[in-house]
């Protein structure tokens, strides 16, 4: 399983590929350049913003796209509803050059059938589906890939409760989470994943986290999902 973890702007170094960089804070200049670094031989996924419910600001989309240059974009979306998504997705490509295969469309919907409805539509406009944890909610995300019929890439976006069972599938790109960085703020094991560890700290000053329980923490999830793909 590839697993992007998402670290905070002091410990970038505990970041890995493939990296999901937020345009929301693109104009930190260690941010920046810390990411501008990683590409030519790493993967480099754009999103909006960590904030939830999912920021959409398409003007700071746009822009941190013209000073990363990533290599593919997270579309916006509006949670639960597949309407609103298509019409943030709609707006962006109209602005847009960005090839399908550089595009990961967020599926969005309150049910199965709205699902169905967004993933129709986002099919034809992107080459990688992004599922979002919030979709836990409504069932598991395997659940969701089967019952709709996801044949191609996909990609998990944070985990929701579980990170012992929300493991992508074998042909997806993967997940990208902070989840066992949030859990190690939070002073805890990735064993002790119960309650969920509240947002990630991006401006967490030096010396707040411990790192033998960053580093402890990553290593189980790592091997985790070796585990479970095998």
């Amino acid at each position: 399983m590839k697993v992007g973890i998402i670290a905070p702007i002091n410990y970038l170094e505990f970041s890995t590929s493939p990296y999901l960089v937020y345009a929301k804070f693109i104009t930190n200049n260690k941010y920046l350049n810390y990411y501008r670094s990683k590409l030519g031989t790493a993967t480099i996924l754009l999103d909006t913003s960590p904030v939830l419910p999912r920021e959409n600001n398409l003007e700071v989309l746009s822009g941190a796209i013209k000073l990363l240059n990533p290599n593919k974009v997270i579309l916006p979306s509006k949670d639960y509803s597949y309407k609103n998504t298509v019409n943030l997705v709609q707006q962006f490509c109209r602005q847009s050059r960005r090839l399908s295969e550089e595009l990961i469309g967020v599926l969005q919907g309150l049910d199965l059938e709205s699902l169905l409805k967004c993933y129709t539509f986002l099919r034809e406009v992107c080459g990688t589906i992004g599922l979002p944890s919030v979709l836990e909610k409504i069932a598991r995300r395997d659940e969701i890939v089967r019952d709709l019929g996801i044949k191609g890439p996909t990609l998990y976006i944070e985990v929701f409760t579980n990170p012992y069972e929300e493991i992508p599938p074998k042909n997806s790109l993967g997940i990208c989470t902070s989840y066992p960085i949030r859990l190690a703020q939070d002073l805890r094991e990735l064993d002790e994943y119960k309650n969920t560890p509240p947002s990630l700290d991006f401006h967490s000053p030096r010396g707040k986290l411990v790192k033998e329980l960053v580093e402890g923490n990553i290593k189980e999830y790592l091997e985790v999902g070796e585990e479970e793909i095998m």
